[in-house]
Parts: structure tokens; C-alpha cells; sequence
């Protein structure tokens, strides 16, 4: 039950079944429920041999969910999830002519979820899964829009968030489909905002 958790979760994929999420939002849920709730890590006969997290990922959309396929979506996380506790990330300042990094140290950290766009209602959220001195690298799912990555599908490639070709000079993220805010929440934010009751 820890950010190390999200990011392990974050790592080892998606289900490529009847399971598997219908968008990148429902990715990063379905990795946050498994670090939030051990018993979800478990698999169950009826879970298809995946962890119980994306039967719960399921349900979730069937009952909130809009669309069809029913799927969670931006406008849903930004309401229930992403909706207190979230920091805008922005680089840091020039200083004297010299700025050897873009990003404090606490810019970002390891766990947590980013997303992109409007901050109600987001077009993409990842997960931070490592840290190399200021350099945090996400993961994510059907990252084609933000970066060229899979479409509808777990992305193998770490992403670098703090790559300087990245950012325009308005500190917006530079994606692949066009510069927007990128704004962070802490696993341990976005973990309290999940009741446990999942009754939203």
C-alpha cells in the first residue's frame, strides 16, 4: 500500500483480455487499486487469471461509466479523483543564466499520477515509476496522442517528463498532439480520494 506499489503495478502492464481498460484513465485506476488494496493483487478464478483489480476496474465503469463501450473517463477522474489534493507542474524558473535541470526534486515523485489537458476533464493520465536524480520517467497506457506511443495499448517505453523539448516556454507539456497543463497528484492523495466503500 505505497507509491512503490503503483509504480510496480504501473510496470507490469494490463490485462489483454475482457479486462483489459478501455482508456489510459482506466489504466492508472486499475494500477492505483492494486496499490491501495492488496487483496485486488490477488488473482481470482473468475478474474480471468488477472489480478482482481480489473474485475473491479470493470464493475466500476459498468456502474459509473458512459459511452459504449461503458468506460471511465476524463471528466469522471477529474471529478472524483483528481479533484483536490493536484498540483499543476511547471518547470522552474532560469536562474543566472544557467538551469542544469527544468524540475526541483519534489516536481515529481515516484507514484504519481499526471495528467494532461483540461484539469476537470483530462485527455491523459500515467504513472511516475522511476526517479534518476530530477529525471522522472512515466508509464503509461495508449500513449499514442502524447507521445507516438501503442494506441490501446500497455506502452514498454519510459516516457522522460522532464525533457526540456518537452515543455514550451509557457511551461506547458509538449505532447505529440499538441501543448497542454500537466498537473500531478501524490499516490497518498489520490489513494484517500478512492473511498473504500468505491461509492462515488
Amino acid at each position: 500500500m505505497s507509491a512503490l506499489d503503483l509504480a510496480n503495478a504501473a510496470n507490469i502492464g494490463v490485462p489483454n483480455n475482457a479486462l483489459k481498460p478501455h482508456n489510459c484513465h482506466e489504466a492508472a485506476l486499475g494500477w492505483v487499486l492494486m496499490a491501495k488494496y492488496p487483496t485486488l493483487r490477488q488473482v481470482d478464478p473468475l478474474s480471468h487469471g488477472v489480478p482482481k483489480a480489473w474485475m473491479t476496474l470493470r464493475s466500476l465503469a459498468e456502474r459509473y461509466g458512459t459511452g459504449s463501450p461503458k468506460q471511465l473517463t476524463g471528466a469522471w477522474m477529474g471529478q472524483h479523483l483528481y479533484h483536490r489534493s493536484v498540483v499543476r507542474v511547471v518547470p522552474l524558473p532560469p536562474s543566472g543564466g544557467r538551469r542544469p535541470s527544468p524540475f526541483g526534486h519534489a516536481s515529481f515523485l515516484v507514484g504519481d499520477v499526471l495528467f494532461m489537458g483540461q484539469r476537470a476533464a483530462p485527455h491523459h493520465s500515467m504513472v511516475v515509476v522511476a526517479k534518476d536524480g530530477t529525471r522522472a520517467m512515466a508509464r503509461g497506457f495508449n500513449n499514442a496522442g502524447a507521445f507516438g506511443g501503442p494506441y490501446m495499448d500497455w506502452d514498454p517505453t519510459l516516457r522522460d517528463m522532464t525533457n526540456p523539448e518537452r515543455w514550451d516556454p509557457r511551461g506547458q507539456f509538449r505532447g505529440n498532439n499538441g501543448p497542454c497543463d500537466l498537473y500531478g497528484i501524490t499516490y497518498a492523495a489520490i489513494a484517500q480520494n478512492i473511498p473504500d466503500n468505491m461509492t462515488f
